[in-house]
């Protein structure tokens, strides 16, 4: 390296350290993932993420937004029981209104284990949320309906993967 690319490299690191810390943070745990796409833009959006000076942080952050996307599943999933009419349907939002509470009941038992830093406890938890996510779609083949929740449901599940991979690296 020649002494002015020297300096300007010096300098960056003095003038944006966090920052670049922080990127490179958040590309080291999503290039552990299978979604790493979504894991980018799921942590570069959050100021949490970026402003992380570890991984535990990250894996946490990853984990409190799989958390949001099961409430929004769940609550979806509450909207669309009211609204539906046919019983094959009927049964399989009903199915999934349980499935979806016990993976927030599961992502929340996560959270602890992470902030106790058991993290073999953490990858159960998350993958039995994962279970439920996939059983809740099974309800609606079981019931011969299409699934109105499908991508929602996939979105989680992704998300759940991420904070496994992450997880998997502390």
């Amino acid at each position: 390296m020649n002494p002015i690319s020297s300096l300007v490299f010096v300098l960056l690191l003095t003038v944006f350290p966090t920052q670049i810390l922080c990127q490179s943070l958040i590309d080291q745990a999503c290039g552990y993932t299978s979604y790493k796409s979504l894991c980018l833009s799921t942590l570069q959006s959050d100021s949490e993420a970026k402003s992380a000076n570890d991984l535990l942080t990250i894996a946490k952050v990853a984990l409190n937004h799989t958390g949001a996307k099961a409430r929004a599943v769940n609550a979806k999933i509450t909207k669309l029981q009211d609204s539906a009419k046919e019983e094959g349907m009927k049964q399989a939002l009903t199915d999934c209104a349980e499935n979806y509470e016990d993976a927030i009941d599961q992502i929340q038992d996560s959270t602890v284990a992470l902030g106790n830093k058991k993290y073999s406890d953490v990858n159960t938890w998350v993958s039995a949320a994962m279970n439920d996510a996939d059983s809740c779609e099974q309800g609606f083949q079981d019931q011969s309906v299409k699934s109105p929740i499908s991508n929602s449901s996939t979105t989680f599940t992704q998300l759940s993967s991420n904070v496994l991979a992450i997880t998997n690296h502390l």
